[in-house]
């Protein structure tokens, strides 16, 4: 009598494992260099009008080949329609201030600062739920939050808050204003996502948010400053930084489910703050340090309640094997909606 064979599905589940946990790590690096590019191109004399102008629509091609190429059999729930155009425009726009907000922050503070305050944005999220639902939050989310806020004010004013200068505070209340117009992007689109599928969304939001950016230059009619240096850096940015990694992300959620690649996303700021050290000479005082720390554990806490053990247990997967007990909850999706709208960047 021969010995039952374990079922193919349990396979097939099991060994997507890594190399899909992996995906999801290497769009989260690829995010994570964005604000540190960007200062790259600010130094060739671009400003941020330029930078964003050629982003968007060097980016858009891109997004509709890879509709054309992996979206036929997107998981919508219908085919698009007119209205859908509709209320494209205004997802679009809610993603162009967005992405306005947060390299203009990225202009004016140091990378790494202007990252962590971004970062806030899954805790706004929920404060959004809560809002539209006319609920008060859990007291585990209620603190969550409070720690999350207690390590920006860390990050901020490590020495007390009369000792931050204006440019930092206009710095930091841009990086917030993406946080904030990315998280009603998040909130609010998620539902659309469901009904025209992730790609199709995506496209369309980065189309329509180059359209809102044509339109914005042509009433502020900024200096656009553009140079071929400036130009090279802005190309690697939409591609290296933007379209390459939005594909990596779905297809790392789609084989491993939102909450698995929701806490691979946490190291982002962490990538971002080793890259800004490495190469650009930022550093955080030990307050700030301890405000970084703080932050991150308050928003992991917010947004899947893990732990420290489990973050760090997840983060070695990638490179090891995976077992026979298979990847978790594939189907897992987020409380946020943040994987559907992820894609297009961990803020903007």
């Amino acid at each position: 009598m021969t010995k039952p064979s374990a079922p193919a599905d349990a396979k097939s589940v099991a060994k997507p494992s890594g190399s899909a946990l992996t995906l999801v790590l290497l769009s989260t690096v690829a995010f994570a260099m964005k604000g540190l590019l960007a200062k790259y191109v600010y130094a060739t004399g671009m400003t941020v009008d330029g930078l964003l102008l050629l982003r968007f629509l060097i980016a858009m091609p891109f997004f509709w080949i890879g509709v054309y190429l992996f979206g036929k059999h997107r998981p919508g729930e219908r085919t698009m329609k007119p209205v859908d155009i509709l209320w494209g425009a205004l997802y679009g726009g809610l993603f162009f201030a967005a992405a306005l907000f947060d390299f203009t922050a990225v202009s004016v503070i140091d990378v790494t600062v202007s990252r962590i305050v971004l970062f806030t944005f899954p805790a706004i999220v929920l404060i959004l739920e809560c809002l539209h639902k006319w609920r008060l939050p859990p007291l585990r989310q209620f603190v969550c939050f409070a720690v999350t806020y207690v390590g920006l004010v860390l990050v901020l004013a490590p020495n007390g808050i009369g000792a931050v200068s204006d440019q930092l505070w206009l710095g930091a209340s841009l990086a917030f204003a993406s946080a904030l117009t990315y998280a009603c992007y998040l909130y609010f689109g998620q539902r659309m996502i469901s009904v025209i599928g992730s790609m199709h969304f995506a496209a369309m939001v980065n189309t329509m948010a180059g359209v809102s950016m044509i339109i914005y230059e042509l009433i502020v009619t900024k200096p656009l400053n553009l140079n071929v240096d400036g130009v090279l850096w802005t190309a690697g940015i939409s591609i290296f930084c933007t379209v390459i990694p939005f594909f990596l992300l779905f297809e790392g959620i789609r084989r491993i489910g939102a909450t698995q690649a929701a806490l691979i996303s946490l190291s982002g700021p962490a990538m971002t703050f080793f890259a800004a050290w490495l190469l650009l000479g930022e550093v955080l005082t030990t307050a700030q340090a301890l405000g970084f720390a703080i932050v991150i554990v308050g928003v992991a806490s917010i947004k899947n309640g893990v732990t420290l053990a489990g973050l760090g247990r997840l983060l070695a997967r990638p490179f090891f094997s995976a077992t026979g007990r298979g990847s978790g909850d594939a189907n897992a999706t987020d409380t946020d909606g943040e994987p559907a709208a992820g894609a297009p960047g961990k803020g903007a």
